[in-house]
């Protein structure tokens, strides 16, 4: 407690979290109205596959896009990057909420919303860029615990607010504006940081150290061969992304199964708004986990070790999904949904906090984008396993029980992975 009064009073990380806040949450009011679109509309009856094509048409082309906003986040001004991020977003949620109204073709919408969250990454791995700039080290583990966790609560608030005022107004635009004015406020609170206070710390604030248009794809292959190498050398690093990403892989599955199962099964029929409030309901209850693992954190990484909380946060999930998969229930989706998020968010913050104080300031930047990549990637992989295993339905208790069985892996894998890179 503490250490988050000692945050709380420090003014710079305040704004970089009022920053954060206003993107996650715009990010959740938008893809509350793509998800009333494009999945929960009864004209769109869309299948498993094409659910995963769309998360793979998000998700791929920002992805492969990662390794440039490394570049950029480790030679050009932070603030700078963050700045014109958030304002790219705000005129692309403009676009979009123009495209939803004029009712345009599938295709317009992916290109427009492909854009979008491709900026988005330079917004995210900037916020983890920046943040060992404006805390000290022996907050690192709590402004970790923090930061992110604030950020996917606001991302789930939007979400659940895009879906009331998508309902009340009847217009999937309208939602849109709204997240699209909330970036360029955070536009307006990243301008108050001084331009090299983010870092990084050769930046010469003139652009000279941007790579020519004509050498980029060669410096961004080399960026990311040398962030691989930086990480091939601290091993602890490197498995606590691996652990975060087949966790995730398992959370994104199990999330398929449920927006599969509300749409057919738990929502009254031909009523998206239902299908819509009922899934809200199991992301709060994930957003709930993300909270309490940020009070969680601390004290059990403090009164025993990171190690154990990265284990305590792979087994608790096993058993709620263990339920889940049984019953096939929306309480049991609801609960698995509270313990998948408190146990990710308890892998992630340890993992964000080993990765930050193992990398050196100068490849920070590109080491979280092989990191949202490897992020992203899983969330991909869960969407490709749940197309393939699930039926529409989403009824898949064998699925269900072998991902429970992927978690208790990875904790043995934790124990054997993440201890041993500690050994010389």
């Amino acid at each position: 407690m503490a250490d988050l009064w000692r945050l709380v009073s420090v003014g710079s990380f305040r704004r970089l979290l009022a920053l954060r806040l206003l993107s996650q949450a715009a990010d959740g009011v938008v893809q509350a109205a793509l998800t009333a679109y494009l999945i929960f509309s009864p004209e769109r009856q869309t299948t498993p596959a094409a659910i995963a094509a769309l998360t793979a048409a998000i998700l791929l082309p920002f992805t492969i896009l990662g390794p440039f906003t490394g570049v950029v986040l480790d030679r050009w001004s932070r603030r700078d990057v963050l700045v014109a991020a958030t304002g790219l977003r705000a005129g692309l949620a403009l676009t979009l909420a123009g495209a939803l109204a004029a009712d345009l073709s599938t295709p317009v919408l992916f290109v427009v919303v492909v854009a979008g969250f491709a900026v988005n990454r330079f917004v995210l791995a900037g916020l983890s860029a920046a943040l060992p700039r404006v805390v000290t080290p022996d907050t690192l583990l709590t402004a970790n615990a923090v930061a992110p966790t604030a950020g996917t609560l606001a991302y789930v608030l939007g979400l659940g607010a895009g879906a009331v005022v998508d309902a009340t107004t009847g217009g999937d635009a309208t939602p849109v504006l709204a997240a699209g004015l909330l970036w360029l406020v955070a536009g307006a609170v990243g301008a108050g940081f001084a331009r090299p206070q983010l870092g990084p710390d050769h930046d010469r604030g003139d652009g000279a150290e941007l790579p020519p248009p004509g050498h980029a794809v060669r410096l961004v292959l080399e960026g990311l061969r040398s962030a691989a190498e930086h990480l091939r050398d601290r091993r602890e690093a490197a498995a606590a992304i691996g652990l975060v990403a087949a966790q995730r892989l398992v959370a994104a599955t199990t999330l398929m199964s449920g927006v599969l199962l509300y749409r057919s099964s738990y929502a009254a029929p031909g009523d998206p708004a239902d299908g819509l409030a009922g899934l809200s309901v199991a992301v709060l209850a994930a957003g709930a986990g993300f909270v309490l693992a940020a009070g969680v954190t601390p004290w059990v990484a403090g009164r025993w070790s990171p190690d154990v909380a990265v284990t305590a946060g792979l087994l608790i999930g096993a058993p709620a999904l263990t339920l889940f998969a049984a019953t096939l229930a929306e309480p049991a989706l609801v609960g698995a949904a509270f313990a998948l998020g408190l146990g990710g968010q308890l892998v992630k913050i340890c993992a964000d906090t080993a990765v930050q104080a193992a990398v050196a300031d100068g490849f920070r930047g590109r080491v979280f984008v092989l990191y949202d990549m490897a992020f992203n990637t899983a969330l991909v992989g869960g969407a490709v396993l749940g197309a393939l295993w699930l039926p529409p339905s989403g009824r898949a208790s064998g699925l269900l029980l072998a991902l429970t069985g992927a978690l208790l892996g990875l904790a043995v894998l934790s124990v054997r992975g993440i201890g041993a890179s500690r050994t010389p």
